[in-house]
């Protein structure tokens, strides 16, 4: 045991020699920041403005991902052919509905039906789509019996084969997907994922070259204190150090301004989400990404402030001569 201390104790003083270091260089970049708080505030206004499209779009994409997921949306409307002998028999089902919402009903790619009668859509028709006035001027109902089918899948291609089937029935008129402008959501997903990513880049490269812009003039300013480090010996480490902390809380503050104005559009937007969802008889929150990730967001944006400073600080090591 004895023999250990000695090697243990050289340990010891370099690992609080690290920290005292790092403590040091934390608390500097900090005061930093306070000592310049205009400077602060306008580069961290930037970064936030910067960032925060590519998050607008993200949390955009989260809503969007919510509404396809919409189970009402997966629906079959089916355009029965009128019968002239059973036209102005809309009270009770006719003979040929009843019979064909069976047959469809048995179909194992169909998971129910339900017919809609010509007064039931004439109903739902004058209370929701504004033209109640001019529907009173009509002497017949000129709607025909509609049926509501649920498919047992929501794959697809399966549920294009079962409008093609349906659409061969001697007995329907025409069969509408309601699921079809799911196809060209996830389209325009697809779409703004791409465009998502292309951002994320581009604006992370924005983020290093406004903070790289910021610590180089930060560098100019302390020049003659960086030469005299230099010239007493200190590494390269020791000098980059501060700079690379004051990256790291540029980035952070960039990121939580970025989320400041996240919450303020959520706000903004709430209700017409709310509005749209009503539209379809479903009720939809606002997604937002959880606290766990939008701590990973900061960390992540003050990597980028890091890479940044160490961009900017390490152009101006290399030009030093250190004796």
């Amino acid at each position: 045991m004895s023999a250990a201390s000695p090697r243990r104790e050289p340990l010891r003083n370099r690992l609080r020699g690290w920290l005292r270091q790092h403590g040091y260089s934390l608390l500097y970049s900090i005061g930093n920041l306070f000592r310049h708080p205009l400077a602060t505030l306008m580069t961290t206004a930037v970064l936030g403005l910067a960032l925060c499209l590519p998050l607008l779009l993200w949390v955009l994409m989260g809503n969007l991902e919510g509404l396809r997921k919409l189970d009402t949306l997966e629906s079959i409307t089916v355009f029965v052919l009128g019968d002239e002998r059973e036209q102005h028999t809309s009270e009770a089902i006719p003979l040929h509905i009843d019979a064909m919402i069976n047959e469809l009903g048995a179909w194992s790619e169909v998971a129910s039906v339900d017919g809609i009668s010509p007064d039931q859509g004439l109903s739902e028709l004058q209370a929701t789509g504004g033209f109640g006035s001019a529907l009173e001027l009509l002497e017949n109902n000129p709607l025909p019996w509609v049926l509501l089918l649920i498919p047992e899948t929501g794959d697809p291609a399966e549920l294009e084969q079962l409008l093609q089937r349906l659409e061969q029935h001697p007995g329907v008129e025409s069969a509408q997907a309601d699921w079809r402008w799911l196809q060209r959501l996830q389209g325009i997903l697809e779409l703004a994922r791409n465009t998502l990513q292309l951002l994320v880049v581009l604006f992370g490269l924005g983020v290093i070259l406004v903070i790289s812009n910021t610590i180089r003039l930060d560098i100019q300013n302390r020049q003659d204190e960086i030469d005299v480090l230099a010239l007493a010996g200190a590494t390269h480490s020791f000098i980059r150090r501060p700079f690379l902390y004051t990256g790291f809380w540029y980035g952070v503050l960039g990121g939580l301004a970025a989320i400041l104005v996240l919450l303020l559009a959520a706000l903004w937007i709430g209700d017409e989400l709310a509005h749209l969802a009503d539209t379809y008889s479903q009720q939809a929150n606002l997604w937002l990404p959880s606290a766990p990730m939008l701590v990973l967001l900061m960390i992540f944006c003050g990597n980028l402030g890091q890479a940044g400073a160490y961009i900017a600080v390490n152009r101006r090591l290399r030009d030093l001569n250190p004796i």
